[in-house]
């Protein structure tokens, strides 16, 4: 008797993306998302401007800000400052597997705005399969 079973690798991040990060009167935000890999993963990371950008025709200047990213599940907490993710930063959690789980970002701002006008910046994640993963 021969059998056989298979499997297709699944990672898969959810995120509203109507949802807007807004601190415009607060110091910090966050947003939760949902995680769902069923092997070990790699998380990509990073940001359009490396910081709240705002360019409002008289003032052109960028706002630093950190960014906090926590999975529980697994164990994963890290923060990076806005400047930092100018370039993609990749985490790899050793051989945790997610599966289905929680995660949250925060952003928190380090400084004042100081110009009127809309401060803006685009973060980009990307889950994959870890190339890492050992079974």
């Amino acid at each position: 008797m021969t059998m056989f079973g298979e499997i297709d690798s699944r990672c898969l991040i959810e995120i509203n993306s109507n949802q807007l990060v807004d601190i415009s009167n607060q110091r910090s935000d966050s947003i939760p998302f949902t995680l769902d890999c069923n092997q070990p993963l790699t998380l990509s990371i990073w940001s359009k401007h490396g910081g709240l950008a705002l360019n409002n025709g008289f003032y052109k200047t960028t706002n630093p800000y950190l960014l906090s990213l926590t999975i529980s599940s697994v164990g994963m907490n890290k923060t990076f400052n806005s400047k930092e993710l100018s370039s993609i930063k990749r985490i790899t959690e050793n051989n945790n597997i997610p599966f289905k789980t929680r995660g949250e970002i925060k952003i928190e701002k380090q400084q004042d705005f100081v110009f009127s006008g809309e401060y803006k910046d685009v973060i980009t994640i990307d889950v994959s399969p870890s190339i890492n993963g050992n079974f």
